[in-house]
């Protein structure tokens, strides 16, 4: 004789078995790059075949070097062989090419110091401003990835009858000031950047 348990058991419809499982077990379907999807593992989990390929499965993680740096310690300083007699200009540039909190000792050929050059903090134009050294790939399929991406067609954007018009005022006004530019409350109504009125401007002129 059944036992209540038991009737109650086969009474229910939910079989948890490994092949039900295995049918609601969620599967990434590659659907979007011939490149990934010919190098796909289907063994292999998301991250794991992100990791095969040389991708990153999210932007959010941890990027750069692990170690924090406390407040209270001492500044990177550093002795270097730097000329004599520099120009405010050229000061200015080695200050830039170090991070904030780094420096370099400037001596004279008795070994006093004559100056200290210590790193600043590079502005937002400063930024935008920069190139960006290229990064060597990793692996064979994001080397196929960039050659693919380099050779897609780009659709020119043109600038429209009203920005034309909008940035020549600008020129007319201002020629190549891009921070009086950024200032001008009257004419960048929409608070452009120095960097972005500057793309702007070339363009403009590229095509004059």
């Amino acid at each position: 004789m059944a036992t209540p348990r038991q009737k109650k058991a086969r009474r229910s419809t939910n079989k948890n078995t490994r092949r039900t499982a295995d049918r609601h077990r969620k599967r990434v379907t590659i659907t979007g790059n011939a490149i990934i999807k010919a190098n796909w593992d289907k063994r292999l989990t998301l991250k794991q075949n992100y990791a095969k390929l040389g991708l990153l499965p999210s932007l959010n993680g941890q990027t750069g070097g692990t170690e924090k740096n406390t407040p209270d310690q001492p500044q990177q300083t550093e002795e270097a062989s730097v000329p004599k007699e520099l120009t405010e200009e050229e000061i200015e540039k080695i200050k830039k090419s170090l991070r904030p909190g780094e420096g370099l000792i400037q001596r004279d050929d008795e070994g006093n110091v004559i100056r200290v050059i210590v790193g600043e903090a590079k502005s937002h134009d400063e930024i935008l401003d920069e190139e960006v050294p290229p990064v060597e790939a990793k692996t064979d399929i994001v080397r196929q990835l960039e050659e693919q991406a380099a050779n897609a067609f780009h659709r020119e954007k043109h600038q429209s009858d009203f920005e034309t018009d909008w940035i020549k005022k600008l020129i007319d006004k201002h020629g190549d000031d891009y921070k009086a530019m950024f200032w001008d409350k009257e004419l960048n109504i929409y608070q452009h950047t120095a960097a972005q009125l500057k793309k702007k401007c070339q363009k403009y002129l590229q095509h004059q």
